[in-house]
């Protein structure tokens, strides 16, 4: 899922509930139980395990909440027209991406025990992968390591070799003791891999985990990447930091890996407008369209390099009715880490926190298939390109 956010100032990421911070200076009603329900959720990260955060989830002040975002939606697209600065559409935003983490979150607890929010970080790979192999659960690590061999079988002779090649000593011993890989197929990509930027087991299943199209892993680590940068709610993304530092490790080694690694790519990027973010999301785009601002992505940011597999054209009828088209500076080409189910999207995976400049806007024709007979409807395109930092 893609999430939009104009960028206001330097300081956006840092103090991310400025750039929601309402234009009345005296809070509803409904703000205040909003701000109740924060609080209550940073109470409940800190527990040793997710028990008072899936409690918070059924409680009636979410289920409330909930419903008083939907209302907020509801007005903002009710208007002729709406900005960046309507607070209906902002309020629906935020209810949007703290209630949809929440949710991302209990899904994400059932395949980790991670460390609740207050746990210290950790300084190094190795550390680092003793925490996410520790953590992960004994029927998760099996779930992705199946579909992990599954993709190596899948992939062509030289895609499987790269990839062999992208791991380290440790991890390829084990896949070739196991009878999953031979030493020989590395043939010249060994050469041509350091060894210091091969992936560890932990940064290798947070990708496979991340591009897994049944764990829905992406969902938490977006949305907490967002309401964390945007929203100023970090207790969620604290709580996942063992999975995002594994995975942002991985995507850094893979983004200079002599196979994997893109630069300048065009990428497409449907947008699915449906929920109660859209008409937030929607002016964010057109005032950057309009003024030639920037667009900042606080997440992970995932784009299809071939423009006929972007979801704008595949997934129209699921309510993905925009596109973007990218140029990211610094990506890696992700499709051999697919399941055999959506390998063959040319996914490019880029790092979080990349900012882009909207540059135009232009449209192209499909058909949709949703009705009784086919209609040709037009998609609306932003172009992007890398800014300058």
């Amino acid at each position: 899922m893609l999430r939009l956010c104009s960028h206001r100032s330097k300081w956006s990421g840092s103090h991310g509930s400025r750039d929601y911070a309402t234009t009345s200076s005296t809070p509803s009603p409904e703000e205040a139980r909003f701000k109740t329900l924060k609080v209550r959720m940073r109470e409940a990260a800190v527990q040793p395990n997710a028990d008072k955060l899936a409690e918070l989830r059924q409680s009636a002040l979410y289920h409330e909440i909930y419903e008083w975002g939907r209302r907020q939606a509801q007005t903002a697209a009710r208007r002729s027209s709406t900005d960046r600065t309507d607070n209906s559409a902002r309020h629906a935003a935020a209810v949007q991406t703290i209630c949809y983490t929440l949710d991302a979150y209990l899904n994400f607890s059932r395949h980790y025990d991670l460390p609740p929010a207050s746990s210290p970080k950790h300084s190094n790979d190795k550390d680092g992968e003793q925490a996410f192999l520790k953590h992960i659960r004994p029927h998760h690590h099996h779930r992705l390591m199946t579909h992990f061999h599954e993709s190596l079988k899948t992939n062509t002779e030289e895609r499987r070799a790269a990839i062999l090649s992208a791991l380290d000593a440790r991890l390829l011993d084990k896949l070739c003791n196991t009878g999953v890989a031979t030493r020989t197929e590395l043939q010249g990509w060994k050469s041509t891999t350091d060894p210091r930027q091969a992936l560890t087991e932990a940064e290798l299943l947070a990708v496979v985990d991340y591009l897994n199209s049944a764990t829905g892993t992406f969902n938490v680590v977006n949305g907490a990447a967002i309401a964390s940068a945007y929203y100023g709610e970090h207790s969620l993304s604290s709580r996942i930091t063992v999975f995002s530092s594994a995975l942002n490790s991985a995507i850094a080694k893979l983004c200079d890996h002599p196979y994997f690694a893109r630069r300048d790519i065009v990428c497409y990027k449907g947008i699915r407008l449906g929920a109660m973010d859209s008409p937030f999301r929607l002016a964010a785009l057109n005032d950057a369209c309009t003024k030639q601002g920037m667009i900042v992505f606080p997440n992970v940011l995932s784009a299809s390099c071939d423009p006929e597999e972007s979801y704008a054209r595949k997934k129209y009828e699921q309510g993905y009715t925009l596109e973007c088209k990218i140029t990211m500076q610094r990506g890696f080409y992700a499709d051999p880490f697919h399941d055999p189910k959506t390998m063959g999207e040319q996914e490019i995976l880029g790092p979080a926190n990349q900012r882009f400049r909207v540059t135009g806007k232009s449209s192209f024709t499909i058909f949709d298939w949703s009705g009784e007979t086919p209609a040709e409807v037009d998609v609306d395109r932003y172009t992007m390109v890398a800014a300058d930092l």
